[in-house]
């Protein structure tokens, strides 16, 4: 359990499942390629956690007191083998599916890494690396795939506006820990009521990706994943009303149960197209 907790496995496992459900939506049939895809996700998504703990051990006694880590459930040196076999595993089953899939695992793992260890402290870069990150599955199972679809790109678009709005309010709601621990991060330069209101703007201004998503999805005959692109619009919309009040704790749950929507109309659609 306390292994579990220091990768976010259930973070792996959505991953795994956005990343399958994007493969099979590109046309992708291969269930060897599928299983690959969502092996290397996994261990990309794990890997990376395993080494953010690793870098942010202060910060984490701080807001994570409760962390593997802090903790002692999980040694320094077990993190780090978990942290590195899990990204060179990966790599390497990336590698089996294609020169672009790897490209685009090695490109991730990279920036995941440099995020983990120095870019979470210069304020900004950090967090559209993260939204990156978060985004970047929609591509990853399209490269798979081998096709181009203006759905799953618009899908990686309008991902990365709203997670970028969402870590902006994170950032707020760190403050005290990332400024205690000497990490200067946006809220550190403007205060954590603008940095959760710019996120706040932010998160609103991708509800027009958001719809955009949906009416390209309906055009291409995608009817679950355009009816969970305007769910997961009307909530952000929603949401992002409730960070500009202050509500930033219910903000940051809400947009988890928002872009799950749109996950779950996303692997139906793969399932549909499978069977």
């Amino acid at each position: 359990m306390s292994l579990w907790r220091l990768i976010r496995g259930e973070h792996g496992v959505l991953a795994a499942l956005a990343s399958t459900a994007s493969y099979a939506v590109a046309g992708g049939r291969d269930p060897s390629a599928m299983a690959l895809l969502a092996a290397s996700t996994f261990l990309a998504e794990a890997g990376l956690f395993a080494h953010n703990d690793l870098a942010n051990l202060e910060e984490d006694r701080v807001n994570r007191p409760d962390a593997p880590l802090v903790k002692g459930d999980v040694s320094v040196e077990a993190a780090r083998l978990v942290a590195y076999g899990s990204l060179a595993l990966g790599a390497a089953l990336a590698a089996i599916l294609g020169p672009a899939p790897l490209a685009i695992y090695t490109a991730a793992a990279v920036f995941g890494v440099l995020y983990n260890s120095r870019l979470k402290r210069v304020p900004l870069a950090g967090n559209l690396v993260v939204a990156f990150l978060t985004s970047m599955t929609y591509i990853y199972g399209m490269a798979a795939a081998g096709a181009a679809s203006a759905v799953l790109n618009l899908l990686f678009a309008s991902s990365l506006v709203a997670n970028l709005g969402r870590e902006f309010v994170k950032t707020a709601m760190d403050y005290e820990g990332d400024l205690k621990a000497g990490v200067t991060t946006l809220a550190a330069r403007i205060g954590p009521e603008k940095t959760a209101a710019l996120g706040a703007w932010t998160t609103a201004t991708s509800t027009a990706l958001g719809l955009w998503l949906a009416y390209a999805s309906l055009s291409a005959g995608l009817y679950l994943l355009a009816a969970g692109a305007a769910a997961t619009s009307a909530m952000l919309l929603y949401l992002s009303i409730e960070a500009a009040r202050g509500r930033w704790r219910r903000f940051r749950n809400g947009t988890l149960a928002a872009f799950g929507t749109t996950l779950v109309a996303l692997v139906a659609e793969g399932l549909w197209r499978l069977f």
